[in-house]
C-alpha cells in the first residue's frame, strides 16, 4: 500500500514556507528540512527537490544530478509502499546557498498567493493506487532523465517543473492539477529523448 499524502491539504504558501531557510541560516542542507517535510506527506518532500533544480540554484553543475536522484528514490519508495523513505547520506548532505534560496521563496511566495485560489482539494480518485502509482513512476522517470539531461543546458528544468507541479498537487490534494503535472512529464520525456538522440547520433 502507498504512504499517506499530507494528512491534510497544504496551500501553497504553506509549501513554500516550509521551504524557506531560516534568517540566521547561511548554508541550506536538505537534512535540516527532511524531517519537518516527512510529516506532511510525500508531495512535500518531492517538491523540495524538483523546486531547488527550478531555481537558479539548479544550474550549478551537479545539482540537476543529485535533485533527480532524490527525487527518483523517493518515487520509487512511494511505489514500493514506504511510510518513510530513507535517502543516501550523500543525498541529505545537498547543500546550497541559504540567502539565494530564501531570496527566491521570497519571490515566488506572492504568486503563490494568487495560484492558491485555483487550488482546491478535486478529482480524488487521483488518490486510488493506480493513479498514485501513476504519478509515482512519473516522478521516477523524471528524476532519472534529469541527470543525463544535464548535458543539455536547461533541458533538464521540463521534467524538475513537471515534478515539482504534480506536488504540489499532492501536497495540495489537487488532483486535477497533478493529471497536469503527468502532462508536463510526458512532453519533458519526448523533448528529452529528441535531444539526447540528437547528441548520441
Amino acid at each position: 500500500m502507498l504512504g499517506k499524502t499530507a494528512e491534510r491539504s497544504m496551500t501553497l504558501y504553506e509549501l513554500l514556507g516550509r521551504m524557506q531557510p531560516r534568517a540566521q541560516q547561511d548554508v541550506f542542507h536538505l537534512a535540516d528540512f527532511w524531517s519537518v517535510l516527512e510529516k506532511r506527506g510525500f508531495g512535500p518532500m518531492l517538491a523540495l527537490p524538483s523546486f531547488i533544480a527550478c531555481t537558479p540554484i539548479g544550474a550549478i553543475p551537479g545539482v540537476p544530478s543529485i535533485t533527480g536522484v532524490t527525487i527518483l528514490l523517493i518515487s520509487l519508495q512511494i511505489l514500493l509502499g514506504q511510510r518513510h523513505p530513507w535517502l543516501p547520506e550523500k543525498v541529505m548532505e545537498l547543500q546550497c546557498d541559504a540567502d539565494q534560496l530564501r531570496s527566491t521563496v521570497e519571490k515566488a511566495k506572492p504568486y503563490a498567493v494568487r495560484i492558491d485560489r485555483f487550488l482546491v482539494p478535486r478529482c480524488f480518485f487521483m488518490r486510488q493506487t493506480v493513479f498514485r502509482s501513476l504519478i509515482a513512476l512519473n516522478c521516477m522517470l523524471c528524476g532519472a532523465v534529469m541527470m543525463p539531461l544535464e548535458l543539455i543546458p536547461f533541458m533538464g528544468l521540463i521534467p524538475a517543473f513537471a515534478v515539482l507541479i504534480m506536488a504540489i498537487g499532492m501536497a495540495t490534494d489537487d488532483g486535477a492539477v497533478a493529471l497536469v503535472g503527468v502532462s508536463v512529464s510526458l512532453l519533458g520525456f519526448v523533448l528529452g529523448f529528441e535531444q539526447l538522440s540528437g547528441i548520441l547520433s
